[in-house]
């Protein structure tokens, strides 16, 4: 056997001992050309049978709309990622991450995809934004200590996707240099935002850990500390702009600080943005944030599955007497704007903390 043959071999029995599903379709019809047997089988069809499929046939109608957002990133030479609702044979809806590239088989484009079933994520998240909302609404500002656990854990998996990520890029260095010095200067530069975002990882897991951070610290820092995490973990640009020179109470820093986290978790699982720009306002006994990106937007009237730091953000600006708006539409961003003042607050606690549509 030569060396060919057995890495053919090799990444064949790799492939097919995959727990992820991967799935090769032709680029022009759509067809599955090719699938490992995970892909089948959480599909719930046997290997011959799934080969051949077309993916609107298990692909949920609400997330057939991202094929054209796909092709397009696929065929500029970028990497897919998303998140959709893929459908059993029997019909059972299951949520799916997809990341996908561009792939050249038998002298012909195809889509590359592999498929991770993330259900028991998804509802996990469910079940716990219900309960993080019923506590915020009987706690009033008072942060949980299972919601700073559970903020701690995401930073924690954060820091080590961003130090792993760095790992690789250190590791193969080395050789990318003597062959490519161009290209390595690039991964020199991936390195520092990943080193970088991974610092402000850090500095936020010291704030879940420590929530005097949070109250002692100058808000501007903590939203900078913000945007360089979600900069170092999903490269996305953030812009960071302060008007205005002021203190605000305790409770409703914290708030700005929760909304603002909670957005741009939102931004990165779901917007497709390749900017975020964050501005804090301060005025007489008032201030305003706004977080705004150039993604994909959405319907707030019809909010997508897996948008439930939305009722999050609106359950904190509540219990601080804040107004939080939503304004989006498919295909024009989104930004989400928190507005706090004294004259608001008194206003929402005579109305019994009801807030406009």
């Amino acid at each position: 056997m030569n060396t060919k043959d057995g890495r053919e071999q090799l990444y064949s029995r790799i492939i097919e001992a995959m727990s992820d599903g991967l799935i090769l379709n032709d680029m022009e019809t759509g067809l599955v050309l090719e699938a490992n047997p995970a892909a089948a089988a959480m599909h719930g069809y046997g290997h011959q049978k799934f080969i051949g499929l077309h993916p609107t046939t298990f692909t949920h109608p609400d997330s057939q709309r991202l094929f054209p957002g796909y092709i397009q990133t696929a065929q500029s030479g970028g990497i897919f990622q998303a998140e959709a609702v893929h459908l059993r044979r029997d019909g059972t809806p299951f949520h799916v991450e997809v990341r996908g590239v561009a792939f050249i088989y038998q002298q012909r484009p195809c889509l590359l995809s592999v498929i991770r079933d993330v259900s028991a994520r998804v509802q996990n998240e469910q079940q716990l934004a219900q309960q993080m909302a019923a506590r915020i609404r009987e706690q009033a500002s008072q942060a949980t200590l299972q919601e700073r656990q559970r903020l701690a854990q995401n930073l924690h998996d954060a820091v080590n996707q961003s130090l792993f990520s760095a790992s690789l890029i250190a590791e193969v260095l080395p050789r990318l240099w003597a062959r490519d010095p161009e290209e390595a200067q690039q991964s020199l530069e991936d390195l520092r935002r990943l080193t970088r975002g991974a610092m402000a990882e850090m500095r936020g897991l010291l704030a879940e850990l420590h929530p005097l951070v949070l109250t002692d610290s100058d808000l501007g820092d903590l939203l900078r500390q913000l945007g360089d995490a979600l900069t170092g973990r999903t490269n996305i640009p953030v812009e960071v702009n302060l008007m205005g020179k002021g203190s605000l109470p305790t409770d409703v820093q914290v708030a700005f600080y929760r909304v603002c986290q909670e957005a741009l978790n939102n931004i990165a699982k779901h917007a497709w943005a390749d900017r975020v720009e964050i501005d804090l306002r301060y005025d007489t006994n008032a201030a305003e944030l706004h977080i705004g990106d150039n993604g994909r937007g959405f319907d707030p009237t019809h909010v997508p599955a897996g948008h439930y730091g939305l009722s999050m953000m609106h359950e904190r600006a509540k219990t601080i007497g804040a107004e939080l708006t939503v304004a989006s539409q498919p295909g024009q961003g989104a930004e989400i704007v928190i507005r706090w003042n004294n004259h608001l607050k008194e206003e929402l606690s005579m109305n019994g903390g009801r807030q406009e549509p």
